[in-house]
């Protein structure tokens, strides 16, 4: 199986020059595609230091899914992979990702644990847990319901089968829920990425709102209006269910001391979803992109 890996970048060209750092050196990786929607191009800083990495810079500011899916026009592997400029990856990152896909031909996607940069502020900390705490490790390798969109590995097939949903620029978490009602399930593995935040507080706030606008008008987008006035009503409840669901994963894994001392922050940021999941509910698509 080929592989190629999709690098999403906006503003962060110091921590992207690391990601491609560590994706250079590992041969499984085919090809590399970088892109980007940054006021100023990285490839102008990158290009000679990384000569085969391929990068695509969007003139108008694009989502996440956006680039990620107009990244996949580009590529040609039998599989294809999908991690964020502030994400460094793993050593044997691409590796185990062909690897768990080689033992489980019949899943459509597989990915591995997100852990939190050695050097973090409380700040820091916060965002991650809100972020990607459930699927900090440890980790349980095998059969999953769930994958974390900022780690993941696609079979171009099944991607080409959502087609539809990329052309639309939903975000993963839709093209995982139709792979699920159709009964389908994803592959945990050891691919592992390490997060490193670089958004001041103000962005954070902004980046959690229109987040949850944009789950929450994905959601949406196909059902009945009660449905989403329904979903707009529960929306003050959000912040409390979210932290009940932290507190039962953070146990496991031995961050709830960490959860705690970044309690303030982690309420407020979910906070901020919760609002924005309750636009998203009451008007739809935003008209505007965001990337942060």
């Amino acid at each position: 199986m080929s592989l190629s890996v999709i690098v999403t970048s906006y503003n962060s060209t110091e921590l992207l020059e690391r990601c491609l750092q560590s994706l250079a050196l590992q041969p499984e990786a085919a090809e590399i595609v970088v892109v980007d929607c940054s006021p100023v191009n990285p490839a102008a800083t990158l290009a000679t230091l990384f000569p085969s990495v391929r990068f695509i810079h969007l003139s108008d500011k694009a989502t996440v899914p956006e680039m990620r899916w107009r990244a996949f026009r580009e590529t040609s592997g039998s599989l294809v992979a999908a991690v964020e400029a502030r994400s460094v990856p793993a050593a044997n990152w691409c590796g185990a990702l062909v690897q768990a896909h080689l033992q489980n031909p019949g899943v459509p996607a597989a990915g591995g644990p997100v852990c939190l940069a050695p050097v973090a502020t409380l700040l820091d900390t916060a965002l991650f847990l809100c972020e990607y705490g459930a699927f900090a490790p440890p980790l349980s390798e095998g059969p999953a319901s769930e994958l974390n969109s900022a780690n993941v590995c696609y079979k171009r097939a099944d991607l080409l089968a959502c087609d539809d949903l990329m052309e639309q620029g939903r975000w993963d978490a839709i093209l995982h829920a139709r792979w699920l009602a159709q009964g389908r399930r994803f592959q945990l593995c050891g691919a592992a990425i390490v997060f490193f935040n670089t958004m001041p507080l103000g962005d954070i706030l902004r980046q959690r709102f229109h987040y949850g606008w944009s789950y929450a008008a994905d959601r949406v987008a196909a059902a009945p209006r009660p449905a989403a006035l329904s979903g707009a009503a529960t929306t003050p409840l959000l912040p409390l269910l979210l932290l009940v669901r932290m507190w039962s994963w953070a146990g496991p894994k031995g961050l709830r001391g960490q959860l705690i001392r970044a309690l303030g922050w982690v309420l407020l940021f979910q906070s901020a979803w919760s609002a924005g999941e309750c636009a998203g509910y009451l008007l739809g698509s935003p008209s505007e992109r965001h990337v942060y």
